[in-house]
């Protein structure tokens, strides 16, 4: 088997989050629940038997997905003509509620709010910010970007805020979610998309597809840390939880680029034959990113370090939005 570099490991925690010890491909365990963007529906995949286990319906168009901090539900949002979130109980692999956005159509973007059962959710039609309880399903507030084409969020969790890309407007709304206002907006290369905040909130990842580029703007002085040339289409970026790591994937150069987010430098640029990577998660072990291969209807399991495909899996058709457990289905 190939080897993974392996993350630092309390012993106590393993049966947490289904590590072990051991440095083989095959120790891999838990639960991926993938999106399937032409198929409206999502799959529950088996790491260890590689196998779909389940697929179920979701909304119309869905996009994007988010999983709660105990790793128990998944939150879908359904973008074309959807306008709703379905949410999914992942141990019974059953939607168990649909939830409604009519007056704030087109969702796309989501993440949860660390430590609750909320969700921010980016809504494009009603260029907002929504913030959702998932346990009543319903609307708790909307923040107002102020701004045309707002797509996807990050949360910076040290000081309660929500950020999201405006598309047409060629900016990022800064928002505070305990306020619910609009606190700046950031001018930003044109067609902003892909975003990530690091923890603290002083770092903010954006990649524009207007000319290709990824920025790093340092939030507490307005300035650019580190913008890099060459892209086509950079869909997201995603940071370990250990920000030591950023990972890019761009749909249109069908490559995957691996960053050191700490010296601003470029580890590899994985390049793949016409597949369309699109969505990304991680491993708890921070090291093991899971990538969705739009054009093959599969995911792809890489090792960060090493750059190097470890497997694949089979998904359905169209895979984006990528969530992961630690549970096991039966």
């Amino acid at each position: 088997m190939k080897k993974i570099l392996r993350a630092v490991v309390m012993p106590g925690l393993l049966s947490l989050i289904g590590l072990s010890l051991s440095a083989n491909d095959d120790t891999l365990s838990g639960t991926l629940v993938v999106v399937n963007k032409k198929a409206d529906t999502v799959s529950f995949i088996d790491l260890q038997s590689r196998k779909i286990k389940y697929t179920r319906r979701t909304g119309k168009g869905p996009h994007e997905i988010a999983v709660n901090d105990n790793a128990t539900t998944a939150v879908v949002t359904n973008y074309n003509g959807g306008n709703s979130l379905t949410v999914f109980d992942i141990k019974a692999a059953k939607a168990t509620n649909t939830i409604s956005l009519v007056k704030h159509p087109y969702p796309h973007g989501i993440l949860y709010l660390k430590g609750t059962n909320k969700v921010a959710v980016s809504a494009e039609g009603s260029n907002s910010v929504v913030i959702v309880d998932i346990d009543l399903g319903n609307i708790e507030k909307a923040i107002h970007t102020h701004q045309k084409g707002s797509h996807m969020v990050a949360l910076a969790h040290a000081n309660n805020r929500v950020y999201t890309p405006n598309m047409h407007d060629d900016t990022v709304s800064e928002m505070d979610i305990n306020s619910g206002k609009l606190l700046r907006t950031i001018a930003t290369p044109e067609t902003p998309k892909a975003i990530t905040i690091n923890k603290s909130g002083t770092e903010l990842w954006v990649g524009s597809n207007k000319n290709g580029l990824v920025t790093v703007f340092d939030l507490t002085t307005d300035n650019i840390i580190k913008q890099w040339r060459g892209f086509k289409f950079p869909y997201r970026i995603l940071l370990t939880k250990d920000e030591k790591y950023a990972v890019i994937p761009d749909y249109k150069n069908n490559t995957l680029t691996i960053f050191d987010a700490v010296n601003k430098t470029q580890l590899h640029q994985i390049t793949f034959n016409n597949i369309g990577p699109k969505g990304v998660t991680f491993h708890p072990n921070d090291r093991t990113v899971f990538l969705s291969a739009y054009s093959k209807n599969k995911l792809l399991v890489i090792d960060i370090p090493s750059g190097k495909t470890l497997f694949e899996l089979p998904t359905g058709k169209g895979p984006d939005g990528i969530g992961y457990s630690p549970i096991e289905l039966e």
